[in-house]
């Protein structure tokens, strides 16, 4: 009973691992689920055969044996075609070869072998050969059939695709034809072991399915396998999974031969026994497996979250040679890389190469062709090859090959601040010869912000014109603030005037202001607080000010990039990171404002034709606290009319206090509207914050921004002075 129910779990699983078998980037793929699908049909006849032994006629289960003889046969054919398909280009010739072959196992299997026990699956033949040559070659049909089917074609064919991959020059083909054939030798040594152990426990034969379904198993794995691996991690994966498959394995069958003898006298011990032995050994067997994987010798190649930590763990308080170092030693450590270098836009169209682990500092120019033309399809992450099949980069191949060359890089980390490019991260090839596959590059994708933060360091903090700078915060304050106000996008429409102000407590902070102009009808405010104070908060408005524009590129719909934000908060920024703000997008052609509260305490409309102010910010939640926050958007509009005045602060001002105690609040920004709706956006900004300073008499709590929007009409009048004098205040 027990073969009956192995057999059906074998079957089950098989028939699940036809409709789920991967065929992306698979040659041949019909042959494969093909193959899948004869193993769970084989594995079906075997348990139907086993229930015909115990109550079915003779006749039909040695029928049923001759058919799961042929299909063995069959499996084995289609494998070895299956192989070859993968290195040569099918033909009829090719094809003919495989029909002579089948029909050939199809003869064999139904008359020149015999079941000679059809109780124990035992077959039985006369021998291939007559007279004195039987003598010296006494090899039975039996004997013919397996060594032909299971072992020569198969053998041949692999041996075929190994040259073809070693003459190919292809690193990924040679190594997909290596654990083909390692997989068949695996088949083959799992075949002798239970036809040895079938000597002993004649029924064990009957789980030669189970051998089918690891081999085939593994076939589908390594079929659509891309990455290369070198040869360290190619010999401790294998370590870890004899450990933690082998092993076992193993025990368990020795227990289960070797105390047989207490089967006759006492099935329920001996039941009991091999039970608990081989989950005592698949348990201790995972965890020395997982003791052997964490050893830096072997270790794995997910290494996402550890090379994340090791980011995060960064300590931009240190010289900057020893802060590149670092850098290239995380990138040795968890990726296997083998050379870096960094480079950094400077003056005059330059790239300069301020770090090289070994190898000379070439200095190039910002605007090499072959960089440009990556850098106007907005990728952040490119690697070598990847130019095949992106029409545009590929009439531009050469000079991106020459670029990849000058830096001898095989992928590039190129760090964009807007449209302003930072600098490059250059990567060599890995150590052991591996290549770079797509599992890198996601992990790159997701630590982008982590090498924008170093680029950014060492582009404005360790330039070297500022270096002897007392205060490390004074000094980076200044180039924050003149970064955020180069990469705006001033309103140029007529119709509005817009006016903001920043003002840290503490030299530098997270307060965000953004204007992007979509097109002539549309443009995009964010205005609001990132959390935390100092040189972090403002790397981190700095990375999110990048983000959104790169978003901007792909999202067209307004409630999804709010939520594309909020993950990249959540996931890729310093834990525990939030923004609370506003997002808002006016519409030109209609006159209408739509916007999206995430969080700002403070969004007041004046209206000019009732004269008054009221609030209409309304309920919001801050992004990076959930990992979905779309269900929690809520898109409001408003139509904006002639002298219409949109007021947007965030915490820092509604909570100063004065010397006695008392809060700033709103209703001061309201009078503060009242007031000064004639003058322009930035000249009520300056008249409300000259006003909070009357009233705190002191030094700054907390950070300060506040945005001001007027709609204008042609009849508006405005109130101007020098506005340079304004953003100095």
């Amino acid at each position: 009973m027990i073969y009956i129910i192995l057999n059906i779990g074998i079957a089950a699983y098989l028939a699940w691992a036809s409709f789920n078998v991967n065929t992306k980037n698979m040659r041949n793929e019909n042959s494969l689920i093909n193959i899948v699908l004869l193993s769970a049909f084989t594995a079906v006849l075997m348990v139907v055969s086993l229930i015909m032994i115990m109550w079915g006629p003779e006749r039909f289960t040695v029928f049923l044996e001759h058919t799961m003889l042929f299909l063995i046969g069959l499996i084995y054919i289609i494998i070895a075609f299956y192989f070859l398909g993968t290195a040569i280009k099918r033909n009829k010739f090719i094809s003919f070869l495989e029909v002579f072959f089948i029909l050939a196992a199809l003869y064999v299997s139904s008359s020149k072998i015999d079941i000679a026990d059809y109780t124990r699956f035992e077959f039985g033949s006369e021998l291939l050969f007559k007279g004195d040559v039987a003598k010296f070659f006494p090899i039975t049909w039996v004997h013919a059939y397996f060594g032909t089917f299971v072992f020569f074609l198969p053998g041949m064919s692999a041996l075929i695709v190994l040259l073809s991959a070693e003459n190919a020059n292809s690193r990924q083909a040679f190594q997909r034809a290596v654990l083909f054939f390692a997989a068949l030798v695996f088949a083959w040594i799992s075949s002798f072991a239970l036809v040895l152990t079938a000597e002993m426990l004649p029924m064990m034969i009957t789980l030669y399915t189970g051998v089918l379904a690891i081999f085939v198993t593994f076939l589908t794995r390594i079929s659509v396998q891309d990455k290369i691996y070198d040869t360290l991690t190619l010999f401790s994966g294998l370590l870890v999974n004899i450990i933690k498959y082998a092993v076992p394995a193993f025990v368990g069958a020795l227990f289960f031969v070797g105390l047989r003898p207490i089967y006759a006298t006492n099935k329920g011990l001996y039941t009991t026994v091999v039970f608990l032995i081989s989950s005592a050994a698949v348990f201790a067997s995972r965890l020395f497996a997982a003791a052997v994987s964490k050893l830096s010798t072997f270790r794995s190649s997910n290494y996402g979250a550890a090379f994340e930590a090791d980011l995060a763990a960064i300590n931009y308080n240190d010289e900057t040679g020893d802060i590149c170092k670092k850098l290239f030693e995380i990138f040795q450590n968890r990726v296997n890389v083998g050379d870096m270098k960094v480079l950094i836009a400077g003056g005059n169209n330059e790239l300069n190469t301020v770090f090289a682990s070994k190898g000379t500092k070439p200095t190039l120019s910002s605007l090499d062709p072959g960089l440009e033309a990556i850098r106007q399809q907005d990728i952040n992450i490119f690697m070598k090859n990847q130019a095949e099949g992106i029409f545009a980069l590929e009439q531009k191949q050469a000079e991106i090959n020459a670029f990849f060359k000058a830096v001898g890089a095989e992928v590039l980390i190129i760090l964009n601040e807007g449209r302003h490019l930072v600098g490059v991260i250059a990567l060599g090839e890995k150590r052991g010869g591996a290549s770079y596959d797509e599992y890198d590059k996601q992990i790159f994708d997701k630590l982008y912000s982590y090498f924008f933060v170093f680029g950014y360091y060492m582009s404005n903090i360790a330039n070297a014109s500022v270096v002897g700078t007392v205060n490390r915060e004074i000094r980076m304050s200044a180039q924050i603030i003149t970064s955020i106000q180069e990469n705006m996008d001033p309103v140029e429409n007529p119709k509005m005037d817009v006016g903001y102000l920043m003002v840290p407590a503490h030299n530098i902070g997270g307060e965000f202001v953004d204007l992007i102009r979509l097109n002539e009808k549309r443009h995009i405010f964010v205005t609001g607080s990132l959390s935390g104070k100092g040189i972090s908060a403002s790397m981190s408005m700095v990375i999110l000010k990048s983000i959104i524009r790169t978003y901007l590129n792909t999202t067209h719909d307004f409630k999804k990039l709010v939520s594309k934000v909020n993950q990249f908060i959540r996931f890729s920024l310093p834990k525990g990171t939030f923004f609370a703000g506003i997002f808002c997008l006016i519409d030109f052609e209609t006159d209408t404002l739509y916007y999206i509260n995430c969080g700002i305490p403070t969004m007041l409309l004046y209206t000019r034709a009732y004269n008054n102010v009221i609030e209409i910010q309304g309920n919001g939640y801050v992004l990076g606290f959930v990992k979905d926050i779309t269900p929690l958007l809520k898109v409001k509009q408003i139509k904006m009319n002639a002298g219409d005045v949109i007021a947007i602060s965030t915490a820092g001002l509604i909570n100063s206090h004065s010397l006695r105690g008392e809060q700033y609040g709103k209703d001061r920004i309201k009078k503060s509207m009242t007031d000064n709706y004639m003058y322009s956006g930035m000249r009520m900004c300056s008249f409300l914050f000259d006003d909070l300073k009357r009233f705190m008499a002191k030094e700054l709590d907390d950070d300060i921004t506040v945005m001001m929007i007027r709609y204008l009409d042609k009849d508006s009048q405005t109130v101007s002075d020098d506005e340079e004098d304004v953003k100095e205040a």
